[in-house]
């Protein structure tokens, strides 16, 4: 029997990672900021008592993130009204992801781990990666905050596997299935509520992996001495364009496939918002005499700043198609522009070579399941009413 440290265990990823390890006998320690039953309340990014827990672990799994689109993340989602804010601040995500893997890095050398498996994303190899990326595809700066501070991880672990510390990177592909909320709740909830939207037909290459799958990964690198100091895609048996898999999704719910909106035409919009938020926030922000100041006075009733949204707004406005409210009825939940609108799809021969590890679950299967799972919590009743 095993002594496993999985961090993130409240989370999709390490919750069904601590569940299949103690289905086989091992003893498990769980942490999560959240807490919960059988989850240790930790904090990986503060020093505490958990870093006690990973003294003489033979394994440990770290898979505590923020700004992933976790349930946790997930805010009230209605037909005909903006999604709320859910985004985790930059500042937060590199606390967790960056800083929260450094400490977990130290604690574990210091501890005399036996073994570290860091879960980490396809997503830092950027939109642009070939079709059939390995783990030799380049990986540099994408302009996402999350992508950028997964592969500033990624780099953390690769110098402390160099320095002796046993440790692998698992980057995965586009998880699903129970629980998962970035690719499964998320789109679910959206296509209820007629929100969702796909970016230039859905053409989009995705990398599908059924949790299943990742767990048996996980266990399968943990394993093999050939896979310490390696950083390993971890994808299904098929790869499948947005369209194809978010139409799965809309065959459960007995609805349409989603429109169809130009990619360039949502980023400019969800450009808008972010200067929205910006001009507010200034806005809110300025003195009475620098408002006075302003050489364009907004009508009455109307600040400077909301004066300024309205022409932007207007602006990006004139680009849509005829009948699309876009403040109103689209949205992608936590997916960027990038995730939906990737050039290639990912090679996982790697971990086969090393490890002996395949996927094991077709899409078709895969999505099975998760349909089971979600009619079995009411995830696929009745749709919301479209409020105008």
């Amino acid at each position: 029997m095993a002594r496993v440290v999985v961090t993130g265990a409240a989370g999709f990823i390490g919750g069904a990672v601590a569940h299949a390890l103690r289905g086989r006998g091992d003893e498990v320690v769980a942490l999560d900021v959240a807490g919960g039953p059988g989850v240790l309340s930790a904090d990986v990014t503060r020093p505490g008592g958990w870093e006690k827990e990973l003294a003489g672990a033979d394994l440990v799994v770290h898979a505590a993130a923020a700004g992933m689109g976790g349930v946790g993340e997930l805010p009230p989602i209605r037909a005909g009204r903006p999604v709320g804010d859910a985004r985790v601040s930059p500042a937060r995500v590199r606390q967790v992801l960056l800083g929260g893997t450094a400490a977990v890095l130290d604690a574990a050398a210091r501890g005399g781990v036996g073994r570290l498996v860091h879960i980490s994303c396809v997503c830092v190899l950027g939109p642009q990666a070939p079709d059939g990326a390995d783990e030799t595809a380049p990986v540099g700066l994408t302009g996402d905050p999350r992508a950028d501070t997964l592969a500033a991880a990624e780099q953390a672990v690769s110098a402390a596997a160099a320095t002796g510390l046993p440790a692998t990177v698992l980057r995965l592909g586009d998880a699903y299935g129970p629980r998962a909320g970035r690719w499964t709740i998320w789109p679910v909830l959206l296509l209820r509520a007629n929100r969702f939207v796909l970016l230039d037909g859905g053409t989009g290459r995705l990398n599908p992996v059924h949790i299943d799958d990742v767990v048996s990964a996980v266990i399968a690198a943990a394993s093999s001495p050939r896979t310490v100091g390696e950083t390993l895609h971890v994808t299904g048996p098929e790869p499948s364009t947005v369209a194809e898999f978010v139409g799965h999704y809309a065959r459960m719910l007995g609805v349409p496939a989603p429109r169809s909106v130009p990619a360039r035409v949502y980023g400019a919009l969800d450009d808008a918002s972010s200067a929205f938020a910006r001009l507010r926030a200034r806005g809110a922000q300025a003195e009475p005499d620098e408002a006075a100041a302003a050489p364009a006075p907004a009508p009455a009733n109307v600040s400077p700043a909301g004066a300024a949204v309205a022409g932007l707004v207007r602006g990006v406005g004139a680009r849509l198609i005829a009948g699309l409210n876009p403040r109103g009825r689209i949205d992608l939940g936590p997916l960027s522009v990038a995730d939906v609108t990737r050039a290639g799809s990912c090679s996982a021969d790697r971990i086969t070579q090393l490890s002996g590890w395949r996927p094991r679950v077709p899409l078709a299967d895969g999505m099975a399941s998760t349909e089971a799972w979600l009619r079995d919590r009411g995830l696929l009743g009745v749709r919301e009413p479209v409020r105008r």
